[in-house]
């Protein structure tokens, strides 16, 4: 691969917190990989521009954003809320988010990176009231503010289901898959239709196929056969859901407007 080749690496990673105390054959795959050198390569491969983006609990991600620091900086903190989880601790809380952080070039100004802040189809609407300024905003109120496609913006906590609230289409055996709800929203705002994006971390493939169905171009790599396999699965089953008509759409035209791909068929209500 070139250097400074992608627009957004994607780096949902094993942090070692099962597979070391577990002999349970799914979880032999948990193992912490050597976050610097993991930064030096997102720095060789990275565009100038582009974004790393990063899953993981608080601890982990305090970790990445240290030993990171002199290469990047955290750009955005997101935070994946997802109803229905179950107990992991007797001790603690039960886990209902999973923090995201974006990273940028260190020293590299917001206004130079890509933002597309309008990532979830909904429906037009025009809205009225009244103007003026508001003390904590920096641009001043309308009276009038007119939505006319729909499309709504990008929020710091986004809610999408985990896997045990995932559509049958969707679900794999991974245990830490993600879905494509809560990948589409970030993979909307932080790349354009086109982009390229790499994986090396793919797992059950929820990134190539959020990649596949918004426009942008994506390279993943999984060491493991049965997620490998999965991937597979869960490709045929969205392109027979979909269509023929649809997916040569999206795989012939994917600068053309499919930003704006409404997931509803996907997932009706």
């Amino acid at each position: 691969m070139a250097d400074n080749s992608f627009n957004v690496i994607m780096l949902d990673m094993p942090w070692g917190k099962f597979g070391p105390s577990s002999n349970h054959p799914d979880v032999q795959w948990d193992h912490l990989p050597p976050i610097n050198r993991l930064g030096e390569m997102v720095d060789e491969l990275l565009e100038p521009n582009g974004y790393a983006i990063i899953f993981g609990d608080r601890e982990h991600l305090d970790l990445v954003d240290d030993l990171w620091s002199p290469l990047f900086t955290v750009r955005d903190q997101l935070i994946w809320a997802k109803p229905g989880n179950i107990p992991t601790n007797s001790l603690k809380p039960i886990p209902v988010h999973e923090f995201i952080h974006i990273y940028m070039r260190k020293d590299l100004k917001v206004n130079k990176c890509t933002w597309n802040p309008r990532v979830s189809p909904g429906k037009p609407y025009i809205r009225k009231g009244t103007s003026g300024s508001v003390s904590t905003r920096r641009q001043a109120k309308s009276a009038r503010h007119e939505n006319a496609t729909g499309m709504r913006h990008l929020k710091s906590v986004i809610y999408a289901p985990n896997k045990p609230a995932m559509r049958g289409w969707e679900k794999s055996g991974h245990p830490t898959m993600k879905p494509v709800q809560l990948l589409s929203q970030i993979i909307r705002a932080y790349s354009n239709p086109g982009d390229s994006v790499l994986d090396p971390f793919s797992g059950s493939g929820s990134t190539a196929l959020t990649c596949f169905l918004t426009g942008r171009k994506c390279i993943s790599y999984e060491n493991n056969s049965k997620w490998f396999q999965q991937s597979i699965t869960r490709f045929n089953r969205v392109k027979k859901m979909l269509g023929t008509g649809q997916v040569e759409q999206l795989l012939r035209q994917p600068e053309l407007q499919i930003d704006e791909f409404d997931m509803t068929l996907l997932y009706p209500q």
